[in-house]
């Protein structure tokens, strides 16, 4: 009797359990949110990677693209060269090489460049002392600054990337080196030799 009553018990548990059916899992609910953002976050880190590639290759090739109506300057030395921009100058005047007017405008960028080549200096001796990698070579950095109409810093770019404290100390040296306001929009690409000392 016993056997029968084991075996009929015995026989409801694993009908019970085949009632049951598949089992399914649930995502917790946290988890599935901490995902979905992570997968934002890279998305937009793939984004932003893709953009400095495009910015580096422009620089690379001797300036950005310049948009619709805006005007690049690359400088040499002391020596100023519109490469780009529809033919004119910031001024919007047809000669490319543009007029007194935006000679003032390129002479001011020159003139912040030459008062920041101390602050420069600095970030990069900054960056010297947390990468001694780079103590043993000089760097021809190429330096991008795109202006607004209104002369205030829109973005800036350099290549090649010495380091993310380099590049942070730069761009907050770079966005005090602000200009009069101009008709067109304009990005000055600039070279400068940083050597260890």
């Amino acid at each position: 009797m016993r056997n029968i009553v084991a075996g009929a018990a015995l026989a409801m548990a694993l009908a019970s359990v085949g009632c049951k059916g598949k089992t399914v899992v649930k995502a917790d609910p946290q988890t599935k949110e901490s995902l979905d953002q992570c997968n934002e976050n890279l998305k937009a880190k793939v984004e932003y990677i893709d953009k400095l590639n495009e910015q580096i290759l422009a620089l690379e090739s001797g300036g950005t693209n310049g948009g619709d109506g805006e005007v690049v300057v690359t400088i040499e030395g002391e020596v100023m060269t519109i490469t780009s921009g529809k033919g004119n100058g910031p001024s919007g005047n047809k000669d490319p090489k543009g007029n007194a007017k935006d000679t003032e405008l390129y002479e001011a960028f020159v003139k912040r460049l030459k008062s920041s080549r101390g602050a420069i200096k600095k970030c990069y001796q900054s960056a010297l002392k947390k990468n001694s990698a780079l103590s043993s070579k000089t760097v021809t950095l190429n330096i991008g600054v795109s202006y607004k109409t209104s002369g205030k810093v829109q973005k800036t770019t350099f290549n090649p990337r010495v380091s993310d404290q380099f590049n942070q100390c730069m761009n907050s040296v770079a966005t005090k080196w602000t200009l009069p306001g101009m008709p067109r929009p304009v990005t000055f690409n600039y070279k400068q030799t940083l050597t260890p000392e």
